[in-house]
């Protein structure tokens, strides 16, 4: 296929419900920059369990080299290994845990009840302050964990340095706008508290009284979807808002100014949540990016943002249809990333594996559109993929002539065995079409990635 055009196949997932406008995915593979201005798509890490807690993973942390996991209503501290130590146990057994800690505690809430960890005693003590007004999650600012009275525009705090001790009158009000409190964050030793449709910044003035105050009398008008719809990344904050005008854009924090991060069709998909306000994130740092995953009930896929490329791809489980992943709850330890599920699984991300815990881990990659500018119909003498081959295991193409409306049945084309690292992966006369779309699928327990194509055209 000598002298045949370059086709630009790497890319990010954009795809709309109108098919002609957008069809492109990157689905379990993203947009990778290489040196200079070249990319490649590589794959997504794969999952290796763990450990097995029996019990839904509502919250992980990690404190001074110790990871501690709240699963059901115990409280464990887990090695890499995966060998745990119950640490004690919570009033709750469902349902998510706000997770924080200062230099010798670690506090726990579950909306209605609080726990204070020793860390020095391995020792868990619930706290009956008539202080304690209940919250939905748990931050740390200069010594102090922060709360938010639940369904008002009150936050309060513990003592400095001691969240055992809570004093009734130390709270305030983000009353600037007459919305409640839906959850707040920490973000370069500002409190950022995010109400339905506006969010006040706070710092730490050190005035005995109260310490925090507003932040230079400021208010974004812009709030938030739900509790969970926020996480601190690429040192800064990332969050699905919510606004009097709509909601269901992700922004990102630049300069204590929303800056919209999300695309149409990432907005389409949050769209197609059955509850945006159950919407969560998680994030992780690896090979250069850094990654931001968006997820909802409802969506058919995790869409993750890489703050590094600024590009979006989407990562899901295939089972007769793309569903999203089953993990959550990504935590950094000794340079690995760990992820919990619903179902009590503890998972290790790892870029050498290239399956989900024995499950199929499929890559796909659909590229845009191919028509000719006149559109005259293009016959099509054959594609070619340069990727990684040489390990075994096959891929396939599947062709649509109606713009991405439908596909034909799946040509498969071998990777190579074992050792055969120059393998080629072509297929040859693929007829004719005047809106031609081609997806790239990979299900096999073997690498995957695409460094380009070419295209043999008439």
């Amino acid at each position: 296929m000598a002298g045949s055009p370059y086709v630009k196949c790497v890319g990010p997932s954009y795809h709309l419900a109108d098919r002609k406008a957008a069809v492109q995915t990157a689905v379990n593979c993203y947009p990778m920059r290489l040196d200079g201005d070249n990319w490649m798509l590589a794959a997504t890490p794969g999952e290796v369990q763990i450990a097995d807690l029996g019990a839904e993973i509502r919250g992980s942390r990690v404190v001074n080299g110790r990871w501690f996991v709240v699963a059901g209503s115990t409280l464990y501290e887990v090695t890499e290994s995966g060998s745990s130590t119950s640490r004690g146990t919570i009033g709750s057994a469902s349902g998510y845990v706000g997770m924080a800690h200062n230099k010798t505690q670690m506090a726990i809430v579950d909306g209605g009840s609080l726990y204070i960890f020793a860390l020095d005693t391995n020792t868990l003590t619930p706290i009956t302050s008539e202080g304690w007004r209940g919250s939905r999650d748990v931050h740390e600012l200069d010594g102090y964990f922060v709360f938010v009275d639940p369904d008002t525009d009150q936050f309060y705090l513990s003592a400095i340095d001691d969240g055992t001790s809570l004093d009734a009158l130390d709270f305030s009000s983000a009353d600037s706008s007459p919305d409640d409190i839906v959850t707040h964050h920490v973000s370069h030793r500002q409190l950022w508290l995010f109400g339905d449709l506006s969010t006040e910044i706070w710092i730490d003035s050190g005035d005995l009284a109260f310490p925090f105050v507003r932040y230079s009398s400021y208010t974004i008008d812009v709030g938030i979807v739900g509790p969970r719809a926020v996480i601190r990344a690429a040192d800064t904050l990332f969050w699905i808002g919510k606004t009097d005008r709509g909601e269901g854009l992700v922004y990102m924090a630049s300069g204590n100014q929303p800056q919209r991060v999300s695309t149409k069709a990432v907005e389409e998909a949050l769209r197609a949540s059955s509850d945006l306000a159950g919407a969560s994130m998680w994030t992780y740092q690896i090979d250069g990016a850094e990654f931001v995953g968006v997820t909802a009930p409802g969506m058919s896929s995790t869409w993750v943002f890489d703050a590094a490329s600024q590009q979006w791809h989407e990562r899901a489980e295939w089972a007769d249809g793309w569903a999203p992943l089953q993990s959550g709850f990504v935590t950094s330890l000794n340079g690995n990333h760990y992820a919990g599920t619903s179902a009590g699984k503890l998972v290790r991300l790892d870029v050498d594996a290239n399956n989900l815990n024995g499950r199929p881990l499929v890559r796909e990659r659909t590229w845009p559109h191919m028509t000719h500018p006149s559109a005259e119909p293009i016959t099509y003498c054959g594609v070619e993929l340069q990727m990684k081959t040489g390990s075994g295991g096959n891929v396939t193409l599947e062709i649509s002539n109606d713009g991405g409306a439908t596909f034909g049945p799946p040509l498969l084309r071998s990777l190579g065995a074992v050792g055969r690292f120059m393998q080629r992966v072509r297929w040859l006369g693929l007829g004719t079409a005047f809106n031609r779309v081609f997806r790239i699928r990979c299900s096999d327990d073997v690498p995957f990635a695409i460094h380009s194509a070419t295209v043999d055209t008439l």
